[in-house]
């Protein structure tokens, strides 16, 4: 980074990158300050390691060297057009991350549709236990996290949405799969699948599942296409989709020469990240799970594995965005009206307004054609009135649906 920016701004210092990010830069010796709208978890970690954080931006923030801004804020946002005035530069959190993956021997960068945060977080799990100086860089919460400028390896989870990936140039190159998703970045598959092909060769090194998703990487040279591992092991995490995550952690591992009998070991004890088939708790003598899927694809993997565990289950899912909701209307559809107990939640809007796409009623108006049994919500005492007695509730979604299932677990708790 350029030696005179001595003081940074983190414009929405509340996200799982933005905060990683912004206790790096603490770290290295940065005056670090933090913004966002609403207070949380993340925005706690950083007031503990003494970054000052605000829900009111104020003057103060316009005698900073560097502005960092989370991609979900656009720069006609009117925080970022001040900076601007004030001829504060203005960089979004992709180009950040960049910049600091360069002070790394090698940077293991994984993409893909679905199980990009697993692939990487079980790459970073190998590795730690392998007794590497890594650290990591993950859109997800996990075991022991460390991101510390000076170590040799860095595992990051490359987002694909608004093309982020592409400002990485990685020594290893991982994908998982390729489906269609964040349109409104791409407007077409061909666009999409460009984008994937491109940060591919950008790695040294390249990796991708052997899927049928996959196929169009196979124009891309020296790609190791990986299969399932057929190394000996005892995996906590279920489903399909999580033994080729596995399968592709594992090969990494074995290209850098890790021990197989650590590899094993380290898969083993792997206990996944949250959201990530969750228990967290009780409801009644009901058990609660939350799962982050959002894709219609992930939906169908996480019921598949969820309904082999629990025939009497009830799904709760929340949409995420608008667009997606609209973008994948029929598969959406398709998907959840074989689910035998379903109640739809209003939808989480995220960074998007209600101009176009498609609500959450919306949705369970159309579902409804086709399953008769499902039902809506719009709050949480409207979802605890249509809780019956199951063997197992999940509560599925990437917005606040999380929080909404640990306010119900909480209820019962209040009774006791």
């Amino acid at each position: 980074m350029d030696s005179s920016i001595r003081s940074i701004l983190f414009l929405g210092i509340g996200g799982v990158s933005m905060h990683q990010l912004a206790l790096c830069y603490k770290k290295s010796g940065y005056a670090v300050f933090g913004y966002d709208a609403k207070k949380n978890k993340y925005t706690t970690i950083c007031q503990k390691a003494k970054i000052p954080f605000t829900t009111r931006f104020n003057s103060e923030f316009t005698n900073v060297d560097l502005c960092i801004k989370t991609g979900a804020i656009k720069d006609d946002n009117k925080y970022v057009k001040i900076m601007k005035l004030k001829h504060i530069k203005v960089i979004d959190r992709a180009q950040a991350l960049a910049d600091i993956s360069k002070e790394f021997k090698c940077v293991i960068a994984v993409a893909g549709t679905h199980g990009k945060s697993t692939t990487s977080s079980l790459i970073y799990e190998i590795l730690r236990q392998a007794k590497f100086n890594v650290s990591c860089h993950i859109g997800a919460d996990v075991f022991s996290p460390r991101f510390e400028l000076g170590d040799d390896y860095l595992v990051v989870e490359a987002c694909e949405y608004n093309k982020s990936f592409l400002s990485l140039y990685p020594d290893i190159s991982v994908i998982t799969n390729v489906e269609a998703e964040h349109m409104d970045s791409y407007k077409t598959m061909f666009n999409l699948r460009n984008a994937f092909s491109t940060f591919l060769k950008r790695g040294l090194v390249r990796f991708a599942y052997n899927d049928e998703c996959n196929m169009f990487l196979r124009r891309v040279k020296n790609v190791k296409f990986v299969d399932k591992t057929d190394l000996n092991i005892s995996p906590k995490i279920k489903g399909e989709h999580n033994l080729k995550n596995i399968s592709l952690a594992i090969a990494v591992a074995q290209y850098l020469k890790i021990d197989d009998k650590i590899i094993a070991k380290a898969v083993n004890s792997f206990i996944g990240i949250p959201r990530r088939y969750e228990f967290i708790g009780d409801y009644n003598g009901i058990r609660t799970y939350i799962d982050y899927a959002h894709h219609p694809t992930e939906i169908e993997a996480f019921i598949s594995t969820f309904d082999e565990d629990f025939k009497n289950n009830l799904i709760v899912f929340q949409p995420h965005t608008y667009s997606r909701t609209k973008n994948f209307l029929s598969d959406f559809v398709r998907v959840l009206s074989k689910v035998k107990n379903l109640c739809i939640y209003k939808e989480y809007p995220a960074r998007e307004k209600r101009i176009s796409g498609m609500t959450a009623y919306e949705l369970y108006k159309e579902i409804k054609k086709k399953n008769t049994n499902v039902h809506y919500s719009a709050s949480v005492k409207s979802v605890v009135d249509k809780i019956k007695k199951y063997d197992a509730i999940a509560f599925v979604g990437a917005g606040d649906i999380d929080q909404i299932a640990k306010k119900i677990v909480k209820i019962t708790k209040k009774k006791c």
